[in-house]
C-alpha cells in the first residue's frame, strides 16, 4: 500500500491555522476571565461569557456600533416632556407582555454601523403595532420594516440620517416622520451602504410613519422621565457608550466593570423594573448575544460612565389612521379572488401582504382610500382552512371551504351487466363522511320507479346497501346517492350521483315497475299486483304459445311492447283503474285458459282474444321482448 505524503507547505499551513485558533481561543478565554474577575471584585450583578461579539476581532466589534451623537441647537438641552400627556408609570413594565407583545423580534445589524437605523426602525414597528392594537401573535407574527431604506435613502431635507459608517437617531426620526419606512421586502437588508435605486418603486410612498417625535432626555437623563415616557408612548430609542466588557454580557443586570471605550450605540428600551432597579433593552446584535438579544442595565448607569439614556426619543402614533372592511371573508373550495376596502387620509400610504403565501397571494398597495385585491388558490384538501392578510397594518381573515366529498368507487360499476342477484351495492367516498347522513332516503336502489327495500350500513369512508331479497334476474336497476350525503364538516356531495346495472340471467317474464314490481304482462301485472298471479301467468302462456310462433304475432307483440308500459304505470298508480282493469281482464284470462286446452288451429276463430291478450302482456323494461 502506498503511503500518502503531506507536503511541507500544507503541513505548515495546518500548523499555523491550529496555532492561530488556539491563540484566539486563549485570548478569548483570557478576556472573559478578566471581565469575570472585575465583576467579582465589584460584586456586580451580571454574568460574562463567550458570546457572538467576543469571537469577533476588535475592528469587527466596532462595526457593530455606529451612533453619531447630534449637535443640539441652543436650548435643546432640556426635558421635553412637559408638553406631553403622561400616564402614571406602574412599578414595572415590559412591552413584550403588556396586553400582548408589541416588540418585534431581535434583528442583527451585522458588520455595518447601522445601530441607529435598527433602533429607530424597531421603535417605529412598535409604534405601529400599538397604534393599531395588533400585538404579535401566531396569526400576526411580525411587522418587519426596511432598515436598508434608512441606510441607503434616509435623507430628510438637508439632514442625512447616516450610513454603515454611523448615523444620527434624530435625523433618522425625521425621515421616519416625513417619509416613513416600507416593509422589509421592499429593500431587504444587505449590511452595506447600498443604493437607494435598489429599493422598490414604492419605497417612499407605501410606508409606515410616525406623527411626531421628541426628546425625553438630553444629556441629563432621569429614571422618572424614561419610566413615564415608556408607560405613555411605548418603546423608546436611546443611546449609550459601549465598553469592551459589554461584549461579553450573557445575563443579569449590567453595570460597567472594566475595559476601554469602543464607541456610541443606539438601542431600544422596552421596559423596566423598580424592584430590580433596571431597564430592559433590545439590542441589534442578533438573538445569540445577551439574553436572547436583550440586556438589562441598572438605573445607576444613567448619566455615568456608560452614559445610558443621554438621548432618549419617544414617538407618537401614526400620522395616518387606517380602517379596513370587511374584517373577514369566506370563499368556496374552488378559490377565486377577494377584496378589502381601505379607508385612510389623503396621502397616507398602505400595503397588503399575505401571511399564508402558499394559497393567498396579493401585492396590493396604495395611497389614501383604496382597495386591496387578493387571489385564493383552489383548496384540494377536504378540510376548511384559514389564512390572514395584513392590510394597512390590520388583519383580514380568509376562510376557505374544503373540497366537497365525491364517490371514488361504485360496485356494481356503472353499466355493469351479469351482476349476481345477491350482490349488495357499495360505494366508497373520497374523505371522512358523516355516517348519520347516509341512509335509505339518501342511498337508494330502484327497479324502474319502484324502490327496492333493504338496509343501509355506513362507515367513515364507505356505505353498503343490502336488498331485503335477491334481485330479479335479467333486470336493470338504478342506484342513486343524493346530496343529502355529507362529510364530517357538513359539506354535501357536489351533485347527486346515479348509475345503472343489469343483473345476470333472464327474467321469467319481463315487465315494467308499474306492473307490480315483477316480470309478466304489463297491464295484467299492474292490475293483479304480481307477475305470478294465476291469471297473469295464463295470459303469458297464451302469448308464448299462440302469438310468438307466427311472424304476424311477433310483429304485433313488438308493437304492443312499445305502447303498453306507460299505460301500465298509470293503472298501477290508481286503485280505481286497477279494479276496472281486473274486471275487464278476468273473463279474457278465463277465455285464454280455455284456448290453451284447444288446438292451435282454432286460434284464428278467436282473433279478438289474441289481440286482447297481446295488449295485456309485457316486455322487459328496456324494451326488449322476453325470450
Amino acid at each position: 500500500m502506498r503511503k500518502t505524503r503531506i507536503g511541507i507547505p500544507l503541513f505548515l499551513t495546518i500548523l499555523l491555522a491550529t496555532l492561530l485558533t488556539l491563540s484566539v481561543s486563549a485570548a478569548l478565554a483570557g478576556e472573559v476571565a478578566q471581565v469575570r474577575a472585575a465583576i467579582a471584585e465589584k460584586q456586580a450583578k451580571w454574568q460574562a461569557g463567550e458570546t457572538s461579539m467576543t469571537r469577533l476581532s476588535p475592528a469587527e466589534r466596532r462595526q457593530r456600533l455606529g451612533l453619531v451623537k447630534p449637535v443640539l441647537a441652543a436650548g435643546a438641552e432640556v426635558m421635553v416632556m412637559a408638553d406631553l400627556p403622561v400616564v402614571g408609570a406602574p412599578p414595572s413594565l415590559d412591552w413584550r407582555e403588556n396586553g400582548g407583545n408589541f416588540v418585534t423580534p431581535v434583528r442583527n445589524q451585522g458588520g455595518c454601523g447601522s445601530c441607529w437605523a435598527f433602533a429607530t426602525a424597531a421603535a417605529l414597528e412598535s409604534s405601529v403595532l400599538r397604534e393599531a392594537n395588533t400585538p404579535i401573535t401566531t396569526e400576526n407574527p411580525d411587522l418587519n420594516l426596511s432598515e436598508q431604506v434608512l441606510v441607503s435613502c434616509g435623507t430628510s431635507g438637508s439632514n442625512d440620517a447616516g450610513s454603515c459608517s454611523g448615523g444620527v437617531i434624530q435625523y433618522a426620526s425625521d425621515y421616519i416622520r416625513d417619509t416613513g419606512l416600507p416593509l422589509e421586502t421592499c429593500y431587504p437588508y444587505t449590511a452595506t451602504d447600498g443604493s437607494c435605486g435598489s429599493a422598490c418603486g414604492t419605497y417612499n410612498t407605501a410606508t409606515y410613519r410616525i406623527a411626531s417625535w421628541a426628546h425625553v432626555t438630553t444629556t441629563s437623563p432621569a429614571v422618572s422621565a424614561i419610566r413615564d415616557a415608556l408607560a405613555s408612548y411605548g418603546p423608546l430609542v436611546t443611546t449609550m457608550d459601549v465598553y469592551t466588557d459589554f461584549y461579553s454580557y450573557s445575563g443579569g443586570v449590567y453595570t460597567y466593570t472594566t475595559g476601554s471605550l469602543e464607541g456610541g450605540h443606539a438601542v431600544l428600551i422596552v421596559g423596566y423594573s423598580d424592584a430590580g432597579q433596571y431597564f430592559i433593552v433590545k439590542n441589534s446584535w442578533g438573538a445569540g448575544w445577551g439574553e436572547s438579544g436583550y440586556f438589562k442595565i441598572a438605573y445607576s448607569e444613567l448619566g455615568t460612565t456608560v452614559n445610558f439614556g443621554d438621548y432618549t426619543l419617544r414617538y407618537t402614533g401614526s400620522a395616518c389612521s387606517y380602517s379596513i372592511s370587511p374584517g373577514s371573508q369566506s370563499l368556496g373550495y374552488a378559490g377565486g379572488s377577494g377584496s378589502v376596502s381601505v379607508a385612510t387620509q389623503s396621502g397616507c400610504a398602505w400595503t397588503a401582504a399575505s401571511n399564508a403565501p402558499s394559497w393567498i397571494t396579493t401585492s396590493a398597495s396604495g395611497t389614501g382610500n383604496g382597495t386591496a385585491t387578493f387571489s385564493v388558490a383552489a383548496n384540494t384538501g377536504a378540510k376548511t382552512r384559514t389564512g390572514t392578510l395584513t392590510v394597512a397594518g390590520r388583519t383580514h381573515t380568509v376562510t376557505q371551504a374544503g373540497a366537497p366529498p365525491s364517490i371514488t368507487n361504485r360496485n356494481p360499476a356503472s353499466g355493469a351487466t351479469g351482476v349476481a342477484t345477491g350482490t349488495p351495492v357499495t360505494v366508497d367516498f373520497s374523505e371522512t363522511m358523516n355516517v348519520a347522513s347516509i341512509g335509505t332516503s339518501s342511498f337508494t336502489l330502484k327497479q324502474g320507479a319502484t324502490t327496492v327495500s333493504g338496509s343501509v350500513s355506513a362507515t367513515s369512508l364507505s356505505a353498503t346497501l343490502t336488498p331485503s331479497s335477491s334481485l330479479t334476474p335479467g333486470t336493470a336497476y338504478t342506484v342513486t346517492v343524493t346530496t343529502a350525503v355529507q362529510d364530517d364538516e357538513g359539506v354535501a356531495l357536489a351533485s347527486e350521483s346515479s348509475w345503472s346495472f343489469t343483473t345476470a340471467g333472464t327474467a321469467p317474464v319481463t315487465g315494467s315497475s308499474g306492473g307490480g314490481g315483477g316480470g309478466g304482462c304489463f297491464i295484467a301485472t299492474a292490475a293483479f299486483g304480481s307477475a305470478l298471479e294465476p291469471r297473469v301467468v295464463t295470459l303469458q302462456e297464451f302469448r308464448d304459445v299462440y302469438l310468438r310462433p307466427s311472424i304476424s304475432g311477433r310483429a304485433f307483440v313488438e308493437l304492443y311492447y312499445m305502447l303498453s308500459p306507460s299505460l301500465a304505470d298509470l293503472i298501477a298508480a290508481d286503485e280505481g283503474l286497477r279494479a276496472g282493469a281486473r274486471a275487464m281482464l278476468t273473463p279474457i284470462a278465463d277465455a285464454s285458459d280455455a284456448l290453451l286446452g284447444a288446438k292451435a288451429e282454432t286460434v284464428g276463430m278467436f282473433g279478438w282474444i289474441g289481440a286482447a291478450a297481446l295488449l295485456l302482456c309485457g316486455i322487459r323494461r328496456d324494451g326488449r321482448a322476453s325470450r
